[in-house]
C-alpha cells in the first residue's frame, strides 16, 4: 500500500510530472491525482492537466507517477 512516510496519508497521492491546468487560488494544485483504497489498489483519479494518454498510464504503473502527498507536499511515498 502506497503512504506518506511524513503525514501518514494513504488515501490520496499526486503526481509531480502534471501541472495543474490552470493556476488559480481555489484551483487543485496538482494535474493528476490518484485515490487509493486500503489495500493500496487505485480505484479514481481526477485530471486536471494530465492527458487521457498520460493518466492511462499512470494507471498502469502507479508507483512510477503517483510520488507526492497532496496534503503535506512530501515526495517521500513508501510503495
Amino acid at each position: 500500500m502506497p503512504y506518506c512516510n511524513v503525514c501518514g496519508n494513504w488515501e490520496s497521492l499526486a503526481s509531480s510530472r502534471f501541472p495543474p491546468a490552470a493556476d488559480t487560488a481555489n484551483g487543485p494544485s496538482y494535474g493528476l491525482l490518484g485515490n487509493f483504497n486500503e489495500e493500496g489498489c487505485l480505484l479514481t483519479m481526477e485530471c486536471q492537466g494530465a492527458s487521457l494518454d498520460d493518466a492511462q498510464e499512470a494507471y498502469e504503473q502507479p508507483q512510477i507517477y503517483f510520488d507526492t502527498c497532496p496534503f503535506c507536499g512530501s515526495r517521500d511515498i513508501s510503495w
